[in-house]
């Protein structure tokens, strides 16, 4: 999927308040001009479905219930819809594996515009795509190089631990670097760090 298709994100959340928060927020992701309903009810949302298979189901794990990505996906035909769950208050982490990826009430802008490129990009466009790290992730880095839990670092950064991992996932993929020795090399050489922060 680039960034000259269209995908349908559909954003399934009673809430008009929070439904509306994340349409706007989808709105102003650079680089992505998505397609997006919102829908109230398990009713619309399957009326929605009907017309057109979304690329992007953004639902509350309450809605209609206890929903069930899996069942959804069956029920539908949709096995390549990637399901993103709302997380309001904290979810347990049998839940959250559930879906593709959470995204938090309170999670920043730049971690949400991260996480929707992230299930827009296709493998191919990986592979062409030379990526920089963001200054969040930086961030992340310098506190992962001095020894701090993911756990930690979300709560001194006021994330969730699952914005925390995700960005941790994109550090590694865009690095190619996959330890905690690489890393802090990294870190050293591109002043990240000092090296006097670092507990040896």
């Amino acid at each position: 999927m680039t960034s000259n298709e269209k995908p349908l994100i559909l954003i399934a959340e009673s809430s008009p308040v929070l439904a509306a928060g994340f349409s706007q927020c989808l709105r102003r992701i650079q680089g992505i001009v998505p397609n997006i309903r919102e829908v109230k009810t398990p009713a619309d949302l399957q009326d929605c479905v009907k017309a057109e298979i979304p690329g992007i189901l953004i639902v509350n794990p309450t809605f209609g219930g206890i929903f069930n990505p899996s069942d959804w996906r069956n029920d539908n035909n949709a096995p390549d819809t990637k399901i993103v769950a709302i997380e309001i208050g904290k979810l347990s982490r049998q839940t959250a594996s559930l879906f593709d990826e959470v995204i938090s009430v309170i999670d920043d802008m730049d971690v949400i515009s991260q996480k929707i490129k992230a299930l827009c990009t296709t493998e191919s466009d990986l592979a062409n795509e030379k990526e920089t790290l963001s200054q969040r992730e930086k961030e992340i880095i310098s506190w992962v190089v001095r020894g701090m839990t993911n756990q930690e670092i979300a709560d001194k950064l006021f994330l969730s631990i699952h914005t925390v991992i995700t960005h941790r996932r994109n550090i590694a993929r865009k690095l190619e670097i996959h330890s905690a020795t690489g890393l802090t090399i990294y870190a050293i050489v591109n002043k990240i760090v000092d090296i006097a922060d670092i507990k040896l």
